[in-house]
Parts: C-alpha cells; sequence; structure tokens
C-alpha cells in the first residue's frame, strides 16, 4: 500500500534544504517514493495534511534506559556522586526480565510521543548484564517499532579504581564488598550472542559501548574496539563528562583521556564521544581531525552541574556534533525538543561574539542529519528524499507553538515542546496517531509498570542506604579534584567559591 501525505508544509532538510510551503510526500512501505508538490498516486491511501508539518524524525543519540523509573528522584549531586544511587556500586539488581522490558518502553513511548524516531540506548544492566536482560531491552523496542541502536554498558574495572583517590578513601571493609575487575571476555561474549540474535532484525543495531576509558582496562578498550570494526557498529565511549575526569587522565595517564584514546587507536569517525565537557584545545584538534562524533547532552550537563561544553570550538574543528537527553534520572525527561532548546540557548552565553552562537538550523541538524551520521544510519535517515526510510513525523501547524508562521526551524527549536506532534511513521508504518500508540497498549503497559513499583521502590531504598556509606569518600575525592588547577574552566564562574 502507497500512502500520500498530501498538501502540507514539507520540510525535507534533504542537501538542498527544501522547503515546500504546499507539498506531498509519497511512500511505500518503509521506502519513500517521491517528495514534492502535485504528487499523484490513484493508488495510495491519502492524508489530508493541510495545515500540517511534515518533517523528518527526530534522533535521541544518547541515553540510557536502565535510568526510567528514576525520573524526579535525585537533585543537585554531581556525576560521580550522583552515581552511586543511579547506578549503584553495591547491592544494585538484578532486575525480573518483565520490569527490564516495561521500563525500556516507558521511555520508548515517551519518545514516539515527542515525534523520536530513532535512539541510540546504551544500556547498563546491574550487578551484570545477560543475554535475557538485554533481549528484553531490544523487544521492547521491536514491540513499539522504535528504529533503535542498543548498546550494553559495561565496565571491567573494579570501583576503587575507576576514580581517582577512592582505593584511600574508602575503608577497607568496604572495599571487599566491590566485585573484582574483569577481562572483560565475558563482556565480548555477551556482545557476540546479542549481535547474532538482534542486529540488523527489525529496525534495531547493536552498538558496543564501553561506559568510560578510565572504567576499563586497555586491552578490553581496544579488543571492544576491534568488535565494531568487525561488524561495522557504532563505538561509544563517556569522556571529559566532568573537572574530576579531567583530574582521572592525569591520575590515570598523565594525559588528557581523549590523548590517551587518541593513542589506543580509538579515536576515529566510528566512534562517538559523550559529553566532551572538559576537553582542552589540543583535545578538540585531535576529535576534529578524526571527524569523531560528539554527543551533547545539554539538560543532563546543566542538572549535574558538569560544566559546558566547548560546542563552537568542537564543530569548528570538524567534529560532528550531535544531541541527546542522556538518562531520565539526570534529564528527567526524554525531548529532543527540550534539548534544542537547551543547546540553541546555552552557548548564546559562553561568548558575546554573536557570530558563534549556534543557529536553529545547526541546531535541528544535530538532531537529523548529524544524529545518523553517529548512529552509522545516514544513508537510512534523517532527511525526506526518495530512497531514504519513511521516518516521518507530522505535527500540528496551526498550534500557539507555530502562530503566527515565521520561520520554521525557529519554531522547532524555539517554541515547539512535542505537544504539537499528531502523527509519527517509522520505516512507513503508522506508530502514533492523534496522541494513540498504535503498536502496543500504552496504558495496560504503564498500569502493570505502577503495579511493580512498589516493590522496585523498598528494594532501591535499601540499596541507597548501602551505597549511603561510600558518600564521604566520593564527596572528599569529588572536592579534592574541584580545588585541583587543571588549567581550564567549563563553569560559569570564573573561580570556585569553597
Amino acid at each position: 500500500m502507497k500512502t500520500l501525505l498530501k498538501g502540507g508544509k514539507v520540510l525535507t532538510l534533504d542537501g538542498k534544504d527544501t522547503f515546500y510551503e504546499k507539498g506531498d510526500v509519497l511512500f511505500e512501505g518503509s521506502k519513500i517514493l517521491e517528495v514534492g508538490p502535485d504528487i499523484r498516486a490513484e493508488d495510495a491511501q491519502v492524508v489530508d495534511c493541510t495545515g500540517k508539518l511534515v518533517m523528518p524524525g527526530l534522533v535521541n543519540s544518547h541515553l540510557h534506559s536502565d535510568e526510567n523509573l528514576f525520573r524526579g528522584l535525585f537533585d543537585n549531586l554531581p556525576l560521580e556522586i550522583w552515581m552511586l544511587y543511579s547506578c549503584p556500586a553495591l547491592q544494585y539488581g538484578p532486575f525480573s526480565e518483565r520490569l527490564i522490558y516495561l521500563r525500556t518502553m516507558l521511555g520508548a513511548a515517551e519518545m514516539l510521543h515527542s515525534g523520536i524516531t530513532s535512539v541510540q540506548d546504551d544500556v547498563s544492566e546491574c550487578p551484570v548484564g545477560t543475554v535475557a536482560g538485554y533481549n528484553q531491552v531490544f523487544k521492547a523496542y521491536e514491540d513499539i517499532g522504535l528504529r533503535a541502536n542498543v548498546a550494553m554498558n559495561q565496565p571491567t574495572r573494579t570501583y576503587v579504581d575507576k576514580l581517582p583517590y577512592v582505593r584511600e578513601l574508602i575503608p577497607a571493609e568496604i572495599q571487599k564488598e566491590f566485585g573484582p575487575a574483569t577481562d572483560g571476555s565475558g563482556n565480548l561474549a555477551l556482545y557476540e550472542e546479542i549481535i547474532k540474535t538482534w542486529n540488523g532484525r527489525s529496525n534495531l543495531k547493536v552498538v558496543v559501548s564501553t561506559s568510560a576509558p578510565q572504567r576499563c582496562s586497555d586491552e578490553y578498550l581496544q579488543k571492544a574496539y576491534a568488535m565494531a570494526e568487525k561488524y561495522d557498529l557504532p563505538f561509544h565511549t563517556h569522556t571529559l563528562e566532568t573537572k574530576t575526569q579531567r583530574v582521572t587522565g592525569y591520575e590515570f595517564y598523565g594525559k588528557t583521556i581523549i590523548g590517551h584514546v587518541k593513542d589506543l587507536g580509538l579515536l576515529t569517525d566510528r566512534t562517538t564521544i559523550i559529553h566532551c565537557v572538559w576537553v582542552d584545545d589540543d583535545d578538540i584538534a585531535m576529535m576534529g581531525q578524526a571527524h569523531v562524533n560528539v554527543a551533547h547532552n545539554p539538560v543532563s550537563n546543566l542538572k549535574l552541574g558538569s560544566g559546558i561544553m566547548p560546542w563552537y570550538k568542537l564543530q569548528r574543528a570538524g567534529a560532528n556534533v550531535v544531541l541527546g537527553t542522556d538518562g531520565v534520572s539526570s534529564n528527567d525527561g526524554q525531548s529532543i525538543f527540550e534539548a534544542m532548546k537547551f543547546a540553541a540557548l546555552l552557548h548564546k552565553v559562553t561568548t558575546p561574539d554573536f557570530r558563534q552562537w549556534p543557529t536553529s538550523a545547526q541546531v535541528l541538524k544535530m538532531a537529523t542529519a548529524n544524529a545518523a551520521k553517529s548512529l552509522r544510519r545516514q544513508d537510512e535517515i534523517a532527511s525526506l528524499e526518495p530512497g531514504k526510510r519513511a521516518d516521518i513525523v507530522i505535527l500540528d501547524a496551526e498550534t500557539a507553538a507555530f502562530t503566527p508562521w515565521n520561520d520554521v526551524k525557529n519554531h522547532l527549536v524555539y517554541c515547539e515542546n512535542g505537544s504539537s506532534v499528531r502523527k509519527v511513521y517509522v520505516d512507513g508504518r503508522l506508530l502514533l496517531d492523534d496522541g494513540k500508540v498504535l503498536s502496543v497498549d500504552e496504558k495496560a503497559l504503564f498500569a502493570e509498570l505502577r503495579e511493580l513499583m512498589p516493590e522496585f521502590v523498598a528494594k532501591f531504598k535499601e540499596t541507597a542506604k548501602v551505597n549511603d556509606r561510600l558518600f564521604p569518600a566520593l564527596e572528599e575525592m569529588y572536592w579534592k579534584c574541584m580545588n585541583q588547577d587543571v588549567a581550564l574552566n567549563r563553569f560559569t564562574s570564573s573561580e570556585l567559591h569553597l
């Protein structure tokens, strides 16, 4: 069956940035056949798009679905202390397969409602990754119909060796409770199984993730990257998100973590480096020369007090900057519309030179074409043109967010919050229609999840108490790092006020 989206305002985001004040989009199955004015197709199902805006689906380039049950839970914690609770080091998990499925579905449905058609999910399963657990993540995305890249975020180092100074600060009797370091062979075997089962199935792709370089052995990092090359998969790692991580680089490697990653041969256009707040000019030059992808998560960086990423320098150097929401526990939502607005506004206060401020066109590209490169799906998605996948969002262009009608990209970045989304197609399949998810029974699934939450909350409270014992050591480590001069400042204050 062919489908003809008729008579809407069509933002193609193609190579020529074509916009039709009144245009049509024709697709059959999963592929777009034609885009332009006055398309005729006698055998097509016609969808009247008068008064609507038709555009490519948005991409969330970085999130952690394992955090989906932590909405509204945390505040005023910097990353390394926040991780005591968002991904607890002690007595956390395992979880039932059904809970993993439902928590993934919770975030997937939220993204679908806000016009996101492709996601890149870096999933931590605690205390260790399992085939059964990751099967549920993939199954949730398959059932709802989103295009999903899914990673297995599993480090290899023991907890006290992931952070500077903590081995000396955490009491020896508590250290006995931490799991041992591993050689990563279990992670690689798990990846092989997941790749065999899920990679290329439906709209799904596997991503090789190493959490962060300082959380893994060098040997494992290189083996994981070799696996990404072997199967032509994206490669992910979190790098220089905080000042603490900048200190970590010099403590662990005698150089910045970016310099170490380059020495290991991992700085390529296959790699997406997440955050990159505390990169210096030399780091930026190396990243630009390699054309790496950088996942910018402005809302998360603000909530965790990590600092402001040097967006202008990174994109000018040649890095491919993309947008993500990060996990719900450091964002409290999964809206790329929100991420776009934050990104557009945040970088305007970093310099008085307005020529360096991001334009709405650049920000929108970070959530579409740039993002598709990070997913290694640039030939499939992120524009409306013949041969591309029919990942399409239809918005009501007569809502307050688009009235009066002026510049379409300004409206999308600064005015829209996702409430104007009316229909969402992924691979030509209508998944959302007038606010209702068609592929799954959203109401029943959420009701089931709410029934499981009391038990989860009770267990998590006990977990939090156990990890509270680490708080003093982590706080001391944090201030020790904050008080160091690292010849760089990504906070808005010119000096620390301690």
